[in-house]
């Protein structure tokens, strides 16, 4: 348990640092043009993630097809549109709003699975838009883009959560990680075309490094389920928001001030909540199913476990 739960911190320690190279990338290139040559070389090497009786025709080959549809579509909109919160926001600002997405999870469990939510998860909700409000001070601050953005990778994100949960057991592990792989390359190829640059060999450099920590990261949490549940290893993602004010300030010059750090404290800790009363949930439900993915899609390199 203790070697996953590390791996794990590993894991999320290397996301954190490929959102920090895509903030590098800057505006230089188009954000579905990051996206693609970043999925890319991961999606050439998903391969590896192969098991026994696996094929490449698993990547297309879906026992639900229109709930996988609209999964693989929901989580490929997401890394576009973290790229373009990173890009415009603060970092640990981006990663914070970015982190609304298990307030967001409950709330469509709620209208879509009928989930029955009690007070102290419903608090927590209620809390995190709380934070997020803090954090971007709407009639106080100038509402970015990239505000909008990031709320629309957390909502893409856990809409991914949701039709991961309808799916159940029925695709394969390989089916779910390579399609996250596929689909955000394709989409994402298609979108960059009308505002297609050639990069230049600083940005060659920063887009292979953007890909090889995207499937660094995500090779080190499976590797982390091994020794521990993957459900168990959700709230080691929250080690990312240290990292990004570790990095915003040391390599960005970004110093979130008093107020965005309470709404950063306070996001951050109704998600923590949030996970801590689902996982007593879970425990008090032993015939519940668990869920089925062993690794987290990832809205640009942040990783989303559920």
């Amino acid at each position: 348990m203790v070697k996953g739960i590390v791996l794990a911190f590993l894991a999320f320690a290397v996301f954190a640092w490929g959102d920090a190279i895509v903030k590098e990338i800057g505006h230089g290139l188009d954000p579905f043009e990051v996206t693609f040559f970043g999925y890319l070389i991961p999606l050439i090497l998903s391969p590896v993630f192969m098991k026994r009786g696996d094929s490449l025709v698993d990547l297309v080959r879906w026992n639900r097809p229109w709930l996988m549809g609209l999964r693989v579509f929901l989580i490929a909109a997401t890394t576009p549109l973290s790229v373009m919160a990173f890009r415009s926001l603060p970092f640990a600002e981006a990663f914070a709003i970015l982190f609304l997405m298990p307030s967001l999870v409950t709330v469509l469990s709620i209208f879509i699975l009928k989930e029955h939510v009690r007070w102290r998860r419903g608090l927590a909700v209620c809390a995190a838009f709380i934070g997020v409000l803090v954090i971007v001070r709407p009639g106080f601050r100038e509402f970015l883009p990239g505000h909008l953005a990031a709320l629309m990778a957390a909502l893409c994100a856990a809409g991914g959560v949701i039709t991961g949960r309808m799916i159940g057991h029925t695709e394969k592990r390989f089916t779910l990680i390579g399609t996250v792989f596929l689909a955000t390359t394709v989409l994402a190829g298609v979108l960059m075309i009308p505002g297609f640059a050639w990069p230049t060999a600083h940005q060659w450099v920063l887009l292979l490094a953007f890909a090889a920590t995207a499937f660094a990261a995500q090779a080190l949490f499976i590797v982390a389920t091994i020794y521990a549940p993957a459900d168990r290893l959700g709230a080691a993602q929250y080690s990312q928001i240290l990292w990004a004010l570790a990095i915003g300030a040391l390599f960005f010059d970004e110093w979130p001030d008093a107020l965005a750090l309470l709404g950063i404290a306070i996001v951050v800790a109704a998600g923590l909540f949030i996970f801590a009363r689902e996982q007593t949930l879970k425990r008090g439900r032993p015939d519940a199913v668990p869920l089925p993915e062993t690794v987290p899609p990832a809205p640009a390199a942040t990783s989303t476990p559920h």
